[in-house]
């Protein structure tokens, strides 16, 4: 799919500076030890999982076993619910603040925390959007300003962050407000590609180096790219050769969830086409660490509904106390399905952030739908069916989108479609069967 933006003028003017100590946590003690992380803002999370920023290989530590977020008011340790604990000072912890040189162990490692005597000013920007991205937090202006100043650049960029967090919203934002905002935006869901498809998606006539002369490519998941395609990008991005006498002129933005400098070290992920692809870098924040943005954000979701919604201080106050472990993307599903709740004279929000297999005496989808318009109705069911079918198919066909383009028979463009509308991506699929 190929998209034009129209021209706008780059919000923000107003940037102010605030001064900020750079933090490092470091394995002191365990199999890891000498691994180091440091950030100037944001949190820091560590576990076995490759996707955290401090991965660790001892076995007595859990996939997501700590974080430590800067806020306001210091460094904020967290345990995300590991098997084994985190201990602060030899006591254990599950939320405190933490100091420099405290010493913190989960499983068999010992960490440290330091922080830098001198500080460094960073940029915040004066506005509350950027794009579609909302948020009045200071972690946010800090993204505006950061993604202010390389949109009028046109090197690469890598858009970090956890799935949900807005990835794809950073990079629409970053093509509104360039020089390329005539050209298009294609989009390039690289957990769809595999080694046979992608040399038509990509290279093809209709491929995304063809299609999006003047614009931007956007390799959504760039870290599920399959290893055999890496080279021939790489080869792209540093020759520009398209072949047939023909150059590339498209900027490239790329986005992940996972480490790839940990994909790197694991040589899952070529070290040259991460340097080639992240000459510039955004990490865009969770939605826990920003609680304070939940009011405006939300505010800002429910003008997009189809069903018109309240939102009360009561339900902000109910958003507000939950962690969003999908992000701006879980909220946004659950102010639709509160829309749907609140149309039909069901207002109980608490059943909207539990699982729905915990939910006692759920309404049906016809019970609930039945209450609205014909062709409002029509929609919610066409889009629950559209959702649930295409779980089925992917999960029934192993996550082959070949295999599942056969099963469908739809043409791979109109999968591909299909799939992003219901907000379904393969990772997160392979995920909920424990295959991720």
């Amino acid at each position: 799919m190929v998209e034009t933006t129209e021209s706008v003028t780059i919000p923000g003017d107003s940037i102010t500076r605030v001064p900020i100590r750079e933090w490092t946590v470091e394995v002191i003690g365990g199999p890891d030890k000498g691994k180091t992380i440091s950030a100037l803002q944001g949190l820091i999370r560590v576990g076995s999982d490759e996707g955290n920023d401090l991965v660790l290989t001892d076995n007595t530590v859990s996939r997501k076993h700590l974080e430590i977020e800067r806020t306001s008011r210091g460094l904020l340790l967290r345990d995300l619910s590991s098997r084994n604990g985190t201990f602060l000072a030899g006591r254990l912890t599950l939320q405190a603040f933490v100091e420099p040189g405290d010493k913190i162990d989960l499983g068999k490692t010992r960490l440290t925390v330091k922080q830098k005597t001198r500080e460094t000013e960073v940029e915040l920007d004066g506005g509350e959007q950027f794009g579609d991205l909302v948020g009045m937090s200071e972690a946010m202006r800090i993204i505006f300003a950061e993604l202010r100043r390389v949109t009028r650049e046109d090197v690469t960029l890598l858009i970090e962050g956890e799935t949900g967090t807005g990835k794809e919203l950073a990079a629409r934002a970053v093509h509104a407000y360039s020089v390329r905002r005539f050209g298009p935006f294609r989009v390039v869901d690289c957990a769809m590609l595999s080694e046979q498809t992608a040399e038509r998606e990509l290279f093809g006539p209709d491929g995304a180096f063809t299609t999006a002369q003047g614009g931007i490519i956007f390799f959504d998941e760039i870290g599920e790219l399959p290893p055999a395609v890496q080279p021939k990008l790489l080869r792209i991005l540093e020759t520009k050769d398209l072949g047939n006498g023909k150059k590339l002129d498209a900027r490239i933005i790329a986005s992940t969830s996972r480490n790839l400098a940990e994909e790197v070290q694991q040589r899952r992920f070529r070290q040259e086409l991460f340097f080639r692809i992240a000459i510039a870098r955004v990490r865009l924040p969770p939605l826990r660490t920003r609680k304070i943005d939940i009011p405006l954000l939300a505010k800002h979701l429910v003008k997009g509904l189809s069903t018109p919604m309240e939102l009360s201080p009561q339900m902000l106050s109910l958003l507000e106390g939950y962690d969003w472990p999908g992000n701006v993307r879980e909220l946004r599903n659950v102010l639709e399905r509160g829309a749907l709740m609140q149309a039909t004279g069901n207002s109980s929000w608490l059943e909207l952030l539990v699982p729905s297999d915990r939910r006692p005496d759920r309404s049906t989808m016809l019970e609930v739908v039945s209450k609205l318009p014909y062709h409002e109705a029509k929609d919610r069911v066409q889009n629950d069916f559209e959702r649930h079918y295409f779980a089925e198919v992917m999960k029934q066909c192993g996550y082959d989108i070949k295999l599942a383009e056969e099963r469908t028979g739809l043409s791979m463009q109109s999968l591909y479609r299909l799939l992003k509308k219901s907000g379904l991506r393969l990772k997160d699929l392979k995920n909920a069967d424990g295959l991720g």
